[in-house]
């Protein structure tokens, strides 16, 4: 998430990531290993919860995204589902219920975050402040992993506290990895909800937290090894702030145990409590995030335009008389009233689409992509567009809260891609084509990605 991104203090703003690598050991410095963190204590636990929706694949491929050339990749959320249906998580969604999807090729899911790319990124990154290294909630001092005074990863002592069922945290994830930012964003905009990510990286028996729940819904996906996850039925409805986190007895049993293999995914809804436990000698899984508008956001809303009218702003009587004290509160009564019927849910999501900024991308060399190369928009909602002709004039479009003038054809390449990304340069001149040559195209591309809208990876 970008500085200033979040507009509800105390609340996760994104969708998050995590990478988690376990294994049975206790840490050296007494940290108390919590028996019911392991697996073989809710082996018996009952799986047959009705709270839950179990999937198995069909014996039909996946329908990855596949573009000639390149290794099938999960690239939108269609991708991510498979082979549930859109529709279907969307109903599952609603309705709040678990949905666990067994992959049917435990591959799927390795271009998202290989062992090349979570090597690269710990090597480079590993003292940021957005990777923390735990162990059932409790954070492992810097001075048991680094050198030179804490500014050097001592890479021995690392490896040895992964052999002791620490778990590595990298928050915002997907600020590092390519394709794990742009995967957040496809979902994000089909979604229409703040999404971001976290992985978690444990080996071993062991795990980051001890049973907690989130304010905000989570979709698992398991990238390597397996875990196992322990849930319980929602305790508190809708939480909205970490306050409303209700403690989790870890003793009793949980209504539901599932088994993630690699490729396989898990959604559960905010306010469920769950764990996770490395089932085998690694896991690594990305958290992607969910946090929805609530009702408590519009009344946010409500307060700042409340906060225009002079009435609203006035001081509450307290040195008048009981006659005067009834009428202020009379007509403060009215004029609420009058601000409720006044709003509308529908404009507050749609400002609220508007306003959402778009993912960084830089394009400094300003070189064209090749018609093989693999376009991606970084625009994390799908905003109004006009109808425009191919020869008029530029129109306004608003995105992240700015209104910019659009070229026609620019205009035609963000229409094209919201319904096609990813997408080869070459698909969308074929799908422009009855509308605009390949100079007109090009144009709109050159601005898109001087824009940051766009960026193109290699085919």
């Amino acid at each position: 998430m970008d500085a200033g991104e979040n507009k509800n203090p105390g609340r996760f703003d994104h969708i998050y990531c995590l990478l988690v690598l376990t294994e049975v050991g206790a840490l050296v410095f007494a940290i108390r290993a919590d028996p019911t963190s392991e697996a073989g204590n809710a082996a018996g636990a009952d799986c047959g919860s009705e709270a839950a929706i179990r999937t198995r694949p069909n014996p039909t491929p996946m329908s990855l995204t596949v573009l000639k050339g390149r290794t099938p990749m999960l690239a939108t959320l269609a991708d991510l589902l498979a082979p549930v249906s859109t529709s279907d998580f969307l109903e599952a969604f609603r309705a709040r219920k678990r949905l666990h999807i067994t992959a049917s090729d435990p591959a799927r899911a390795d271009t998202l975050f290989s062992w090349r790319d979570i090597d690269t990124l710990l090597s480079e990154r590993a003292l940021n402040e957005n990777v923390k290294i735990q162990r059932d909630g409790a954070v492992i001092p810097r001075l048991m992993y680094t050198c030179n005074e804490g500014k050097r990863l001592d890479v021995r002592a690392f490896h040895d506290l992964l052999c002791q069922g620490v778990s590595v945290m990298v928050i915002g994830v997907d600020r590092s990895i390519p394709q794990i930012a742009q995967l957040s964003v496809a979902i994000e905009r089909q979604m229409g909800i703040n999404t971001h990510v976290n992985a978690y990286l444990s080996f071993f028996k062991g795990g980051a937290f001890r049973p907690h729940c989130d304010i905000h819904d989570v979709l698992i996906v398991q990238v390597h090894g397996d875990k196992q996850w322990r849930v319980w039925n929602t305790q508190v409805e809708y939480p909205v702030e970490l306050a409303d986190r209700s403690k989790v007895d870890a003793n009793i049993a949980p209504d539901q145990v599932i088994d993630m293999a690699p490729g396989d995914v898990l959604f559960i809804p905010r306010g469920e409590p769950h764990s996770a436990a490395v089932s085998t000698k690694h896991s690594v899984h990305l958290t992607f995030g969910l946090l929805s508008e609530t009702g408590i956001d519009f009344l946010k809303h409500l307060r700042k335009e409340a906060a225009k009218d002079p009435l609203l702003r006035m001081d509450l009587p307290r040195h008048s008389s009981t006659e005067q004290s009834d009428a202020h509160e009379a007509a403060l009564k009215q004029r609420l009233h009058l601000l409720i019927d006044a709003a509308s849910m529908s404009l507050f999501l749609r400002d609220s689409d508007l306003s959402r900024l778009s993912a960084l991308q830089t394009a400094v060399a300003g070189e064209l992509p090749q018609m093989r190369d693999i376009l991606r928009l970084t625009l994390r909602r799908c905003v109004p567009l006009p109808d425009v002709a191919p020869n008029g004039g530029a129109q306004p479009v608003t995105i992240g809260g700015e209104v910019r003038r659009l070229s026609p054809a620019s205009i035609d390449v963000l229409q094209w891609l919201f319904d096609h990304d990813p997408a080869t340069l070459g698909a969308l001149h074929a799908g422009l084509a009855p509308r605009h040559g390949q100079d007109s195209t090009e144009a709109a591309i050159r601005e898109l990605m001087r824009l940051g809208f766009l960026v193109a990876n290699p085919g």
